[in-house]
């Protein structure tokens, strides 16, 4: 049943659904939201997310404190101002700026939330009712929220799980652990976001402006020159569609896709941005529900366009430069949801013209032009102290030998049809399906060889872990994008192909999730587990931290089903002789 507030009643020119993706059944089939009022496009400048200062100190880290609550926002100056949810009263949230190996505690208080949805909660997806929360008291609040980071290697209990929810009225999901949560930044440079993930609800939240931006800087960063101050600018890319009297338009009914007619940067519809006639660094964000965007740059006023140069994929870096556009490494830079890039791009030889970046990614309702750039025509040349980007030396990123791999697992990515909704699958399965985790051992690196048998394109990411690409193409054989041979967390799987990725899992114990991306799929449940466990010799101790007959006999099964490697059996057999404690 799909419930539908009071207050949400009143709205005028309600959204009343996308078409969905096939196989379509009869309850997928639906309108596409309200078109949007034709707004010009270019007529507001680009803004630039503000920097969050700590609040303060805790344990010795830096303290941040989030305020979630309802406002309105301008996306357009001819559109009515748009009701939205947002941290600290922003649209995006605020970019928390953090160096590499100093942690920070972020705490996010959602109090301020209205106790009805912004949007319709529909009731058929799973996490929004008691039946899907079996020891949860009474009715699941309808606004719940909880914030991760994206891209983060941390503890479980400070990740930002689905069920770690908490309601403005106080009401704790069933995985609840902290209000706190303690982010050690330890994994190197990064640019990503956080956003809200709650079961059932991720798709709504997020779309009505529970995200934001973080970074880590690096010594290894800061000593490459790459543009920096006003001239390092985050383009956080997004599509939405909206009502007339500036509201937002979002199918009342779940639908398996959402695509909406006005391109969105940084919170504005449609913006430019003055630039002088050099070198800037763009951190750019796909932060979209669902689309993707494959990015070129068109001259609006002139011949030619500058090339992009991509050094880091948004995690450390690539393995060298890549150049894209005509002549380029890659004719284009394709980005689906929650991907990042992050792109120098000099317009030295363009003083005076006009540049448009676009969007050629044919999906639902045409996007072509993102966000315009106009060069100015200064007098004298700028100064610019930033490298030739042709010229950066970049660090060698983290990689992983082959040899070292412990398990290969094919994982595939499906499609079926459940209580009339199309749903997508993991391994068969959905969220919370018994015998869908996976138990990578602490310490050990893996293969997974994501096999699409789904019929669609699916961003997959997993938490905890960066990774990196190792094939693709039909056998999962073809080498990996030229701007893919660095580390990632999340990465584009098309229809009919393996893409192959090699991770080592270390860091923490515990229950992750892996998911797709698009936050519809991920909404109806395209989201399952991977418990990493103790390593080889703390998983079969005792509590006592000894290996007795009862860990030797459990891990002789693991070895007889080539669960446990021999070399580790034998250091089994070591300490279970010795009575020797078993080292943390």
């Amino acid at each position: 049943m799909t419930r539908l507030s009071r207050r949400r009643l009143l709205q005028a020119g309600a959204a009343l659904g996308v078409a969905g993706v096939a196989p379509q059944t009869s309850t997928e089939v639906a309108a596409q939201t309200a078109q949007s009022p034709a707004l010009d496009e270019f007529v507001q400048e680009l803004p630039i997310p503000s920097v969050k200062e700590p609040d303060g100190q805790r344990e010795g880290a830096d303290a941040y404190e989030f305020q979630q609550t309802e406002f309105t926002h301008s996306f357009h100056p001819d559109l009515p101002d748009t009701t939205v949810w947002g941290f600290d009263g922003s649209y995006p949230g605020p970019m928390i700026e953090a160096e590499e190996g100093e942690p920070i505690h972020v705490r996010v208080d959602n109090s301020g939330l209205p106790s009805d949805h912004l949007l319709t909660v529909d009731e058929r997806i799973d996490g929004t009712t008691s039946e899907n929360h079996p020891n949860t008291d009474g009715p699941v609040p309808e606004v719940r929220t909880v914030t991760h980071f994206h891209g983060l290697e941390v503890a479980p209990e400070n990740d930002g799980q689905s069920e770690m929810w908490t309601s403005p009225d106080g009401v704790e999901g069933p995985k609840f652990v902290n209000e706190w949560q303690e982010l050690p930044m330890e994994q190197g440079r990064t640019t990503s976001t956080y956003h809200d993930h709650t079961l059932g609800i991720t798709r709504l939240n997020a779309y009505a402006g529970l995200f934001g931006l973080y970074k880590i800087t690096s010594d290894e960063e800061e000593s490459l020159d790459l543009p920096s101050g006003e001239y390092d600018v985050p383009l956080v890319l997004q599509d939405k569609s909206f009502n007339s009297d500036g509201s937002l338009s979002y199918p009342e009914e779940y639908v398996p896709q959402f695509l909406g007619d006005t391109a969105v940067v940084n919170g504005a519809a449609w913006p430019y941005l003055d630039v002088e006639p050099r070198r800037y660094r763009f951190r750019i964000v796909n932060a979209a529900n669902h689309r993707s965007f494959d990015l070129g740059l068109r001259n609006d006023s002139g011949s030619g366009v500058p090339t992009m140069y991509q050094f880091a994929p948004g995690h450390g870096f690539l393995e060298s430069v890549v150049s894209i556009g005509s002549g380029g490494d890659l004719d284009s830079l394709l980005l689906t949801a929650f991907e990042r890039a992050e792109v120098v791009v000099d317009f030295s030889d363009y003083a005076g013209q006009t540049l448009t970046l676009t969007n050629s990614a044919e999906m639902g309702p045409e996007l072509t032009d993102l966000v315009q750039f106009r060069v100015s025509d200064p007098d004298q040349a700028p100064s610019d102290p930033s490298a030739e980007p042709t010229s950066l030396s970049l660090p060698s990123p983290t990689s992983y030998d082959e040899d070292d791999v412990r398990t290969t697992r094919e994982m595939t990515l499906g499609v079926t049809v459940e209580d009339g909704l199309i749903t997508h699958t993991l391994n068969g399965f959905t969220y919370g399906e018994e015998g869908s985790t996976v138990y990578p051992r602490l310490g050990t690196t893996e293969i997974w060889e994501l096999v699409n048998e789904s019929g669609g394109r699916h961003p997959i990411h997993l938490h905890l872990v960066t990774f990196r690409v190792i094939g693709r193409g039909p056998d999962g054989t073809e080498p990996p994008d030229p701007n893919e041979r660095g580390p990632k967390d999340t990465v584009r799987v098309d229809p009919g192909e393996t893409v192959r990725i090699i991770a080592e899992f270390s860091g923490y114990t515990g229950r992750f999730p892996w998911h797709c991306h698009m936050l519809e799929h991920e909404d109806n449940k395209m989201m399952i587990a991977f418990h990493v466990e103790g390593g080889p010799l703390q998983s079969y101790a005792n509590e006592d931290g000894v290996i007795g007959s009862e860990g030797l006999t459990d891990a002789i099964a693991d070895w007889r089903t080539s669960d446990l490697e021999t070399e580790d059996l034998l250091e089994v057999i070591d300490y279970w002789r010795s009575g020797d404690e078993v080292a943390e």
